[in-house]
């Protein structure tokens, strides 16, 4: 069916030698479906990820990177080819991947609500993914929750690399910054894309950037809040100065968080890059923390707040149209609570399908036998669907979009279509 396009990929399409079963997301570069390979259904699901533009050199990119990889926590990469699609036939890359069940990393920790222990169970194997992606020299550059998958049995899976690099690839951008999500940038790469906005100058990325976007994930998943920018990039905007923001270690937000786990935390997100450790010596440190503590790390961490809504919409100055908004919002987060509440009330086993949640393009299994499709799909989109097309203020607690700037304390985004978007439609 090679008239179709990439984003509507009907089920029983065959691009190469796999048949599209459903789909399973879309990113701002491709789109992913399950798929089984034609005359082997029996082998079971893979992922398909077909570029949404023809020549995607980003897909190319992804497969040289999962290719250097090998580690139970990285997808495995099993094929890759072109795709003739749409009436001209335009040649699309696609890639072939091992099919990944599980849910992502916040809307999973709102619902198991895990202990400290668990959680530096989980960062472990997330450290210890990130040592095998810098072992092959090899950089991520898009940690956050959306690009981590919990499964059934605990394990965690880091998916979606197509902002990877590696040190011969050639840059795709001429920003300053790769594709990536702001709020888990490093001060360093901030700092950088502040000092050089239209110069054609590159940041180079280091591990180090991958280690501190893995302590913005642990600190939000934990407070439910991004940390403040650990610089003074903000100091002296609009012709005044402001207090230098200061984190709160997320075990003083949240009691029930052990002082250990707290501590490593706090060093991934050490301004410095030399002081946040490799993943390797903070993998070895969360490990050593995991074993040795007491029963206090086995105590829940209660109701996550990873998916506290903290959006304010300025208001419009013509007519009602944003009251109309507002209370659709209003109403739209309440089913949202009230869904997710009843659920933990209820204790029923559910299995989500791929159908059920929308998540970047790299995220490639979904499932989670604890949580209904309809919870864990609301949650999900909730910061999507919480972005009218007026400016609106965001959380205070995280930085700016890219293409967003700063106003006596809030983000501000213009009224315009982004020139490049983030990588996912959530963070």
């Amino acid at each position: 069916m090679d008239t179709a396009f990439p984003e509507k990929l009907s089920p029983g399409t065959v691009i190469g030698s796999w048949q599209v079963t459903s789909g399973a997301g879309r990113g701002a570069y491709g789109a992913v479906y399950r798929a089984v390979k034609v005359g082997q259904e029996e082998a079971g699901w893979v992922a398909l990820k077909v570029a949404l533009r023809s020549r995607e050199e980003r897909f190319e990119r992804e497969a040289e990177v999962l290719s250097r990889i090998g580690h139970p926590s990285v997808p495995r990469l099993l094929a890759q080819g072109q795709w003739k699609a749409g009436r001209w036939r335009v040649p699309h890359p696609y890639l072939v991947m091992e099919w990944v069940e599980g849910t992502p990393l916040y809307p999973w920790a709102w619902v198991q609500s895990p202990s400290s222990r668990q959680v530096l169970q989980l960062l472990v194997q997330l450290c210890r993914a990130l040592e095998a992606v810098h072992a092959a020299k090899c950089l991520h550059r898009d940690v956050k929750g959306a690009n981590v998958l919990i499964g059934p049995d605990g394990k965690a899976t880091l998916v979606d690399f197509g902002s990877g690099t590696y040190p011969e690839a050639p840059p795709l951008t001429e920003a300053p910054l790769a594709p990536g999500t702001r709020p888990y940038r490093s001060p360093q790469a901030l700092i950088y894309a502040r000092a050089h906005p239209r110069d054609g100058a590159r940041y180079i990325a280091r591990p180090e950037d991958d280690v501190y976007a893995l302590g913005v994930t642990a600190y939000r998943m934990l407070t439910g809040v991004y940390p403040p920018l650990a610089t003074d990039l903000e100091a002296g905007q609009g012709g005044r100065q402001k207090d230098r923001p200061v984190r709160q270690p997320p075990h003083l937000r949240v009691r029930q968080i052990i002082p250990e786990l707290s501590v490593l935390i706090e060093r991934m997100l050490a301004e410095k890059p030399s002081e946040r450790g490799s993943a390797r010596e903070l993998a070895d440190a969360l490990e050593a923390v995991a074993v040795r503590a007491g029963p206090e790390a086995d105590r829940l961490l209660g109701t996550s707040v990873a998916f506290r809504p903290e959006v304010a919409v300025v208001p419009e100055p013509f007519g009602r149209r944003s009251q109309g908004r507002a209370g659709l919002m209003g109403a739209v987060l309440a089913c949202i609570v009230m869904g997710l509440a009843t659920q933990r009330v209820s204790g029923q086993s559910w299995m989500a399908s791929p159908e059920a949640v929308q998540p970047d393009a790299g995220t490639v299994g979904l499932a989670d036998a604890s949580m209904t499709p309809e919870a864990l799909a609301a949650a999900a989109r909730l910061e999507e669907a919480a972005q009218p097309k007026e400016i609106v203020a965001l959380d205070v607690h995280a930085p700016c979009e890219d293409d967003g700037f700063e106003w006596d304390g809030k983000c501000l985004l213009p009224v315009k279509a982004r020139l490049r978007p983030n990588t996912s439609k959530y963070p």
